[in-house]
Parts: structure tokens; C-alpha cells; sequence
């Protein structure tokens, strides 16, 4: 899939974006928290603005050309891994995806540890949606109760410091431990 058609399908159902060109992938992923390898060059982002916090949903392609291919969903530091899906399956993925969030009815968990800068320690993705296969609002409530949990007595002695955000579209915490 195409800049264009992803352009195409926003334009379709209303959605406000931006486009902008990341001239450098490993600063662009070094300033979330992941440690590439390696600069992978510029590419196009297009970045559905929130207005209810700072977290914005961005689109992710694989290169600056001018009609670049498509390569990824992300949702604060959460990536959806899209390129993992058949061609023909990402438009209504990424529709289907794009509207959950929006909606309210997908809760992310964005972890990471602060010494020397930031660094990924896991995410996890939540729904809260009718299909009762598809619900984990459960594990999700369990996972956040042992969030806010007091920190261990032993784990206040080491050095690290873990940072947790708590979003969907409306809503924002973060939690420092």
C-alpha cells in the first residue's frame, strides 16, 4: 500500500493529518526509547493529531521517496507491526485499527527504564471491544494494579527508574517508579 492510498482512505473518512519528512530513522527511534542498529535514511511520516494529550496516532513509511510504500501503525510507543499482514489485508486493518483507537476502545501500557537515557522495556496493547475473544480489559486492569503498586522494598535501591504510560485516545497517565 501507497502513500497515496493511505492518504485516500483518511481523506475518505474525514481524518485531519499531517505529512512531514524524518530525515534521520535512528534519531527518530533513538527519541522513543529503541536502540537500532543502524540509520535506516529519511521517510515519510503522516501523524493523525490528538486532541485530547501529546500522543498522536503517526503512520510510518519506508523511505522519502515520492510515493513511498507503507510500513507501519504506532500509537504513542506502541508499534502495530502492520507489515506483518498480507497486501491486500492492510487497508482494512489499518482502518479497523486507526478507528479502534479513535474510539476509545484500544488502552496501551508503554514501558520503559530511565539511567542513561531512555530505553524500551515493554508494551502492551488492550481492547476493550464486545467480541468477548478480542476483551482483555481484565489483564489489562491487572496489569495497571501492579503498576501502581508500591515499588518493592528491594527494587528501591537500585538505580533505574521505570516510567509507565497508561493512554488511549482520551485519556493519559504516566507513572514514574
Amino acid at each position: 500500500m501507497k502513500l497515496s492510498d493511505v492518504k485516500k482512505i483518511l481523506d475518505d473518512h474525514s481524518y485531519t493529518y499531517t505529512q512531514m519528512l524524518v530525515t534521520s530513522s535512528l534519531e527518530f527511534y533513538q527519541s522513543k526509547g529503541f536502540r537500532p542498529s543502524y540509520d535506516k535514511g529519511a521517510f515519510v511520516l503522516l501523524s493523525i493529531p490528538n486532541p485530547n494529550h501529546k500522543i498522536d496516532i503517526q503512520l510510518i513509511f519506508n523511505d522519502a521517496s515520492e510515493d513511498p510504500d507503507f510500513s507501519d501503525l504506532e500509537f504513542g510507543g506502541v508499534w502495530y507491526e502492520l507489515y506483518d499482514c498480507e497486501e491486500d489485508e492492510i487497508p482494512q486493518v489499518l482502518f479497523t485499527e486507526i478507528q479502534r483507537i479513535i474510539n476509545g476502545s484500544t488502552y496501551f501500557i508503554f514501558a520503559c527504564t530511565v539511567k542513561k537515557g531512555i530505553h524500551w522495556k515493554w508494551d502492551g496493547v488492550y481492547y476493550d471491544l464486545p467480541d468477548a475473544e478480542m476483551n482483555n480489559m481484565d489483564a489489562f486492569r491487572k496489569t495497571v494494579g501492579k503498576i501502581k503498586s508500591p515499588k518493592k522494598w528491594w527494587k528501591r535501591f537500585a538505580s533505574k527508574t521505570d516510567v509507565y504510560e497508561i493512554y488511549n485516545w482520551t485519556s493519559y497517565e504516566k507513572i514514574i517508579k
